[in-house]
């Protein structure tokens, strides 16, 4: 089973720098022929096909003679030979570009700090400038075209416009915050709109991590019965894919009916997904054959430009017996040390076998009134701490309501625990992390 720990590792690892690789070298083609100064961003690649790409961001009109900071972003920069030969490209506007949306067809758009939508229907080659889609005045953080007259578009500060002549008109559209489906302080970044999608009558919004979902000629904004943390759109079967916080997939179609579901294609996946309850009493009642200390650091690697890779330093522990205290060592780690009473252990692990059955650590491990008092003052306290951060926007829908049983009824569960609670921890919490899937504050 180590083994294959090992092999996964370095399977995900290299399929992920491999990516970032042909990424870079889009940019390091670019670089090669203009001279981009420690300003320029370019940090968006529209990419039609392998030869025509088209990369944008906060890039400064190179052209122009006058100092850095005076210059114009108002370039984009366009190679039709998978970055043998570039062209430097301007649109009429002065922007940090934050979000583009295009079609197969050659048509773009983009959207950023200048508050317009800029259009190319040729793959780049000439742009023009859409009126402003909010009003209020509000940057595009995010846009997205149903088709080449229907869109939406989400502003950096509550924003929230639709379309339906290709941004010659806008409407402005109440957000999830408009209408008090949660609050935040004011003034405050978490009114930004993330992410959005137009699937025929039905519009989707990501505010603040919160997915919602409403019809697009009466807007109502609510919560999928389920906990959502993302959603993708097919616009050519007009499909729906919700991303769930258990590690679900849910495929909807354009009317929100349910097509099928499946579980998220976790390659280091371990727990059947056709499995509802896992019967944990053989495992309990099983005896300890061995006992293993691992002692693990987790290290930036700095060798690679993503900061979410972190590598491990993973080492056999040793035990010391000092002065009647056993203690935890572990090379490298000389200056942490866990001391261990020898009593202790003694008691616990009876014989020199290390047979202990599991299910006898019960017997010490009961709820006494105190213990009960005590549980119910933190849950009260949790209860307040969610209130108050909830008043500037907290999000915790990938959290267990404090009402579900597993809290209330704590005192009373059994060893059969929801596959999904421990496929949750195992594919969400612990390998993304062991795997550095995440970034780590």
């Amino acid at each position: 089973m180590k083994k294959l720990i090992v092999l996964l590792i370095i399977t995900v690892f290299s399929s992920q720098l491999r990516a970032q690789s042909a990424s870079d070298s889009i940019i390091t083609s670019l670089k090669k022929h203009y001279k981009l100064t420690e300003f320029d961003r370019p940090s968006i690649q529209i990419k039609f096909n392998n030869d025509t790409i088209i990369v944008a961001g906060y890039l400064q009109d190179l052209s122009s003679l006058k100092l850095s900071y005076q210059r114009k972003k108002n370039i984009v920069y366009k190679t039709s030979n998978g970055g043998l030969n570039w062209k430097q490209i301007k649109f009429a506007g002065d922007a940090w570009i934050y979000d583009t949306f295009h079609k197969k067809d050659g048509k773009i758009w983009m959207g950023g700090s200048d508050n317009y939508i800029h259009y190319s229907s040729d793959f780049g080659e000439t742009w023009g400038k859409k009126p402003k889609p909010f009003n209020p005045v509000n940057r595009v953080l995010s846009i997205f075209m149903a088709d080449s007259l229907n869109g939406i578009a989400g502003g950096l500060s509550n924003g929230l416009a639709i379309t339906k002549d290709n941004w010659s008109t806008s409407k402005q559209i109440e957000t999830p915050i408009d209408q008090g489906k949660f609050k935040i302080l004011n003034p405050s970044a978490r009114d930004r709109i993330d992410e959005i999608a137009l699937v025929d009558s039905i519009i989707l919004i990501n505010q603040n991590d919160y997915i919602f979902y409403s019809k697009r000629d009466s807007i109502n904004w609510t919560k999928f019965n389920i906990p959502v943390s993302g959603f993708s759109i097919n616009q050519e079967k007009s499909e729906i894919t919700l991303h769930s916080r258990n590690g679900k997939l849910f495929v909807l179609d354009k009317k929100l009916n349910l097509i099928k579901e499946r579980q998220e294609d976790y390659l280091w996946e371990t727990i059947k997904s056709d499995c509802t309850k896992l019967n944990l009493q053989s495992f309990f009642g099983s005896e300890i054959s061995s006992i293993s200390l691992t002692s693990t650091k987790w290290l930036f690697d700095k060798r690679v430009h993503m900061g979410a890779i972190y590598k491990s330093d993973i080492q056999k522990g040793r035990i010391l017996d000092k002065k009647g205290n056993l203690i935890f060592k572990s090379k490298g780690f000389a200056e942490k040390s866990l001391e261990i009473s020898k009593d202790d252990i003694q008691t616990l692990l009876q014989d020199k076998n290390l047979k202990v059955k599991l299910a006898e650590l019960s017997k010490h491990l009961k709820f006494t009134t105190n213990d009960l008092n005590d549980y119910k003052i933190f849950v009260e306290g949790i209860k307040k701490e969610r209130i108050e951060k909830e008043s500037w926007g907290g999000n915790f829908t990938s959290q267990i309501e404090l009402t579900n049983p597993e809290f209330q009824e704590f005192q009373n569960q059994s060893s059969y625990l929801k596959q999904n609670y421990i496929s949750s921890v195992f594919n969400q919490v612990y390998l993304p992390f062991f795997l550095g899937q995440e970034e780590i504050d």
